[in-house]
């Protein structure tokens, strides 16, 4: 079965940048650790770019 959510991991290396950044942002958040919050920001950004970049 191929469709546009099987081509080569790069959804799901998406999905996991982004929900990775959400847990490091609430992480960050919670704890007070800036380091956290902007570790998230830049998998958040990581993944909008991979996102815009690859288009099946």
């Amino acid at each position: 079965m191929r469709g546009p959510f099987f081509d080569s991991g790069v959804r799901k290396t998406i999905a996991a940048l982004a929900g990775a950044a959400v847990v490091l942002v609430t992480a960050g958040f919670v704890l007070d650790m800036v380091w956290l919050f902007g570790i998230g920001a830049w998998f958040l950004i990581t993944a909008g770019l991979l996102e815009m970049v690859y288009r099946p």
